[in-house]
């Protein structure tokens, strides 16, 4: 039986979050150092090893190769790696070469597409290298849509590759191709410039355009830079950057300069047919354009060109492709007739096209990943990290007293769970975003309105900041999402939960603050639900309270007072112990015994937990090899794992840790889940499930029959135990002689050929009626209470339940 309580899915969402972008950080550190190396090692042999080795290693995949294509345009050659085929610095061991279309490289460098493949032994076109490994990343190097090489990378564990490794790899790759082809490009462009007469290497030109990502703060920057760098070899009078986003047809205007206009960031042509532009086609045809006076007077007739006040006489653009999203050019312009572009221009801004789009796709690429870690994907709306940002910064104008007042809306769906398993997760996504978008249409820009994890939101109120103004806006809320709310013609009826903090003087930090108004908001669900609870001073005693309990948490920690109590799990027919179940204790030196219910939460919520789970694995570990000894029959023991350690990758590591330490048979050790741990997290149960299976550790359903989703998880989840949840016991008695979903769960566990163990026996009755159905093993007080190892040790030396042992475990209080 579980002794932890459901932990709602908001924290374990939070720690995932900052997971994915702590992930997020080392990929984008990888990747700018890279570029940054580009420019830095002249050597082409050089800067591939130092891909290979440093850069993808950092992103802890587990090998690398890099092939590059031989001059006869079908063979690919290894010629760097990292891990296994290269234990040493810049040798391959047993270099290979593939044919185009050979293998999954060789189909990746056919296709000119990357190439994930999550389980290698289902794909007929793996080769086997120096190992067999279960999922491989292959991604093209390409250049003006040549293929150079390729990048590849395989993983021992299935389905290892995402679509964020794959995007990380394909930037990686971008650059790798640039650097290839930079020398004949220098060359060229050289004497491009030579042509008409500019002093300055093109080279430098490049790495100075190469290196605007990087020194550059914003994309207006960026933009500006780019125009300086180009009008030192061009002079034009009118100089725009324009983009187009491929999958919604719209064109952007991020630059534009002109001597007779305007010079602004993100100009807008309000009332324009932008597809009908002169830039709009050179965009669309990928074709530079070259036009003069004659032309262009017909051109601005037809109401083809960017400005309408004035004829250009010389009008010059490249395109450039940026990725699958956006592609742009560069268009100059001049008034004068003495300032008239020539072929050569066109050449010099066609040969640096490459190179500045490949600046701007970075920055776009950048911005577009500061954006999804700082965004919630599923709304759209700032995320706990943005609005923890916003909220440090409003709470440092208050300490400096350049903002006077400062208000936290902490918001919760009531019973998201339940409509979550009544219409879906997709729905339910969909729910959070039509709520997002509701909640912030009540609110004024300088407010700002985040997605805290789960069905939790916040809202940070700046200007007119007052009690009343907290509580308007609050009310304007519950009565907004008090209507039901249509989903793909289903109507969904919710109602929310807030908590008002305000600022004062007892408040010593922006996260004190998100936090009152967090207990506020519990609160005001413990009331009802569909309500408002402001922070008050009884509110903050309730803090002090676990404040007191987080210290004392800590020492117990510190000084090993949590243990555990065991209960007997007994094969019904020999009525022999064959295992027990671990229950939590904290035994406090001066309040005696405490559940687990009553700081189980608290510890999860301050991280604490995985230090006490990790002492109590170990515990169990010594419990298994000293009980080892005293019986030669496979007694096993069976606890809980918190929704927050489900999550935690560090588990598996602590678990094959503690069956090397005490020298375990891993089939001992039982993890018992309840099925709300696994709906809030069934996407790494999977996960989970398959390494515990690799080890050898069993795994065990608890409170079985209770959900809404139990058959479905069988069907997916290879679980070795069930246990029929008590509420089903406790029904056994003489005035309900059919019992009709015990039947039908024993004959499931039956079939499926999965262990079945019956919670909360209390009578005799009961233990015959299950035994009747089929029941295997159960366990309860008829048998024996929770007991201490001491206590429990005497079944261990003797399995058989004997009267003197009930009578020793009868002075123990009910679990």
């Amino acid at each position: 039986m579980s002794e932890q309580p459901n932990q709602s899915s908001n924290k374990a969402n939070i720690k995932e979050n900052k997971r994915d972008l702590q992930a997020r950080y080392v990929y984008m550190d990888a990747l700018f150092d890279f570029i940054i190396k580009i420019n830095q090692i002249n050597s082409v042999p050089e800067i591939i090893w130092h891909l290979a080795q440093h850069t993808i290693k950092s992103l802890d995949f587990e090998d690398c190769v890099i092939y590059l294509l031989e001059e006869d345009d079908v063979t690919l050659k290894q010629v760097a790696a990292y891990g296994p085929k290269s234990p040493y610095q810049e040798k391959i061991i047993n270099p290979i070469t593939l044919k185009i279309g050979e293998g999954i490289v060789g189909r990746c460098a056919k296709s000119k597409q990357s190439v994930i493949v999550k389980d290698t032994s289902k794909d007929p076109n793996y080769i086997v290298d120096d190992q067999s490994r279960a999922s491989e990343l292959a991604v093209p190097i390409i250049f003006k849509n040549k293929v150079l090489g390729v990048i590849d990378s395989e993983h021992s564990q299935r389905g290892f590759f995402s679509n964020e490794h794959q995007r990380y790899l394909e930037i990686l790759a971008s650059a790798l191709a640039s650097k290839l082809t930079a020398e004949q490009n220098v060359e060229t462009l050289e004497e491009l410039v030579n042509a008409i007469g500019e002093s300055k290497k093109l080279s430098d030109i490049y790495l100075e355009i190469s290196n605007l990502t990087f020194v550059t703060r914003s994309k207006e920057e960026l933009y500006t830079r780019i125009h300086e760098i180009i009008s030192r070899q061009v002079k034009a009078q009118s100089f725009f950057v324009v983009l187009y986003n491929k999958q919604t047809n719209k064109f952007s205007f991020p630059y534009i300069q002109d001597d007779n206009a305007v010079h602004q960031f993100n100009f807008q042509l309000p009332d324009r047919d932008t597809n009908n532009l002169l830039v709009a086609e050179v965009i669309k045809r990928q074709k530079a354009y070259l036009l003069e006076s004659e032309d262009l007077k017909i051109l601005f007739k037809q109401n083809r060109l960017i400005f309408r006040d004035k004829i250009p006489t010389s009008w010059m653009a490249v395109p450039f492709e940026i990725d699958d999203e956006f592609s742009g050019a560069i268009a100059m312009q001049s008034y004068d007739q003495s300032i008239q572009f020539s072929y050569e221009n066109k050449e010099f801004l066609t040969f640096l096209g490459q190179h500045i789009s490949s600046a701007i796709g970075r920055k776009i690429q950048e911005q577009r990943l500061q954006y999804q870690a700082l965004h919630d994907q599923a709304t759209g709306i700032p995320n706990r990290a943005l609005f923890m940002d916003r909220l440090e910064h409003a709470f440092s104008l208050v300490i400096d007293k350049s903002k006077s007042a400062l208000s936290v809306l902490f918001i919760d769906l009531d019973d998201f769970k339940l409509i979550n398993d009544k219409y879906g997760h997709q729905k339910g996504d969909l729910l959070l975003r039509v709520a997002a978008n509701q909640i912030g249409s009540l609110l004024s820009k300088s407010d700002t309105l985040a997605r805290i994890g789960g069905d939790e939101f916040a809202v940070l109120l700046e200007s007119n900041v007052s009690q009343a103004r907290a509580i308007q806006i609050a009310n304007l809320i519950l009565e907004r999402m008090r209507h039901p709310i249509r989903i793909d013609n289903v109507q969904i009826t919710t109602s929310i939960s807030i908590g008002i903090a305000l600022i004062d003087k007892s408040i010593d930090s922006a996260e004190s603050l998100l936090k009152n108004a967090s207990h506020a908001m519990y609160h005001a669900k413990k009331q009802g639900k569909n309500n408002i609870k402001i922070y008050e001073v009884g509110l903050h005693q309730a803090i002090l309270k676990e404040r007191v309990l987080i210290e004392e948490l800590k020492i117990a920690i510190e000084k090993k007072q949590l243990i555990f109590y065991f209960q007997p799990i007994v094969n019904l027919a020999s009525q022999k112990v064959v295992g027990f179940e671990a229950l939590m204790r904290w035994d406090h030196p001066t309040k005696g015994i405490i559940a687990p219910g009553e700081f189980i939460q608290v510890a999860e919520q301050n991280n604490l937990i995985r230090e006490i789970d990790r002492q109590l694995l170990v515990s169990v570990g010594r419990q298994l090899q000293e009980w080892g000894k005293l019986n030669n029959d496979p007694i096993y023991i069976s606890f809980n794992i918190s929704a927050h350690r489900f999550v935690d990758s560090l588990l598996i590591k602590e678990i094959k840790q503690t069956i090397r330490q005490f020298s375990l048979d891993p089939s001992r050790l039982v993890i018992e889940l309840t099925e709300s741990v696994l709906m809030e997290n069934i996407g790494k149960a999977r996960h989970l499930f398959h390494q515990l299976k690799l080890i050898g550790v069993k795994i065990s359903l608890d409170d079985f029959g209770t959900g809404y989703s139990s058959l479905s998880y069988l069907n997916h989840l290879p679980f070795d135990i069930l246990k029929i949840d008590r509420s089903f016991v406790t029904n056994i008695n003489h005035q309900t002689p059919d019992h009709p979903i015990i039947n039908m769960i024993v004959a499931l566990a039956k079939t499926m050929q999965i262990s079945l163990v019956a919670e909360g026996i209390e009578t005799e009755l009961q233990l015959e009626k299950l035994t009747e159905m089929g029941c295997q093993y159960g366990q309860g007080y008829h048998f024996a209470k929770p007991v201490p190892k001491t206590i429990a040790e005497q079944l261990v030396v003797n399995t058989n339940l004997s009267d003197k042992f009930t009578e020793n475990a009868s002075q123990f209080g009910r679990s």
